[in-house]
């Protein structure tokens, strides 16, 4: 089951764009049309907002027959949008990583300074490859060095969705972060380059370090 934390986690994004967000909506809360929903959050804006299932995992979504009614309904009230939110998607290539070795701090450190390095030769796009993995990498430090979940995200997505939730990774910095991935998803895969600026590298390895540097420990809340 999703707990509040990671709720109120959700619902603080949508806040951003401006809408007032009610945490598992019961009864009157909802709009005529969904009076029967089961979802997660709700947040109104104007004369209409938004409906949210949240589900763990996507044998959650599998197991919610009534998903595909939902997101049909909200679908013939323009004013209203129906979303679905996953916290722990598996990503393509989670099984092909299973047995690889974590890098040192070290290894993280000299990513990093390899990344601002291409930045300052111009190489944007490689510095981006060689920034996100130096990251990727201080996630993954950083969430077992708080001593949370052992069993907690192993992709990139998973991760930062995961250290967003317990606080670890601020609201100003996650939709950057969220963008970043997906420029460096395209580049990877051999799609056409996004343009972003250099300062986006010096971002990305900044926050890199301070997750290496900060305190180690936090308070998980169930």
């Amino acid at each position: 089951m999703v707990n509040d934390i990671q709720l109120n986690r959700l619902a603080d994004m949508y806040r951003g764009h401006g809408y007032d967000m009610v945490l598992r909506p019961v009864g009157g809360d909802l709009p005529p049309f969904a009076k029967d929903f089961q979802v997660e959050l709700l947040g109104r804006k104007g004369a209409g907002g938004v409906l949210v299932s949240v589900k763990k995992n996507r044998s959650e979504v599998a197991a919610d027959q009534e998903i595909t009614r939902y997101a049909a309904t909200t679908g013939n009230h323009p004013e209203w949008r129906y979303d679905l939110a996953i916290l722990e998607a598996e990503e393509p290539g989670a099984r092909d990583l299973k047995g690889a070795k974590d890098p040192s701090d070290e290894d993280i450190r000299r990513a990093l300074d390899d990344a601002d390095k291409l930045v300052r030769l111009g190489f944007i796009q490689a510095a981006l490859t060689m920034g996100w993995a130096g990251f990727e990498a201080a996630m993954r430090k950083r969430w077992l060095a708080a001593g949370l979940n052992a069993g907690g995200g192993t992709m990139p997505r998973q991760l930062l969705s995961d250290l967003y939730t317990v606080g670890l990774l601020s609201f100003q910095d996650f939709p950057r972060l969220e963008q970043l991935y997906r420029w460096r998803s395209e580049i990877t895969h051999g799609y056409a380059p996004p343009h972003f600026e250099p300062d986006s590298i010096e971002f990305l390895t900044g926050l890199a370090r301070q997750l290496l540097e900060e305190p180690q420990t936090v308070t998980q809340t169930a």
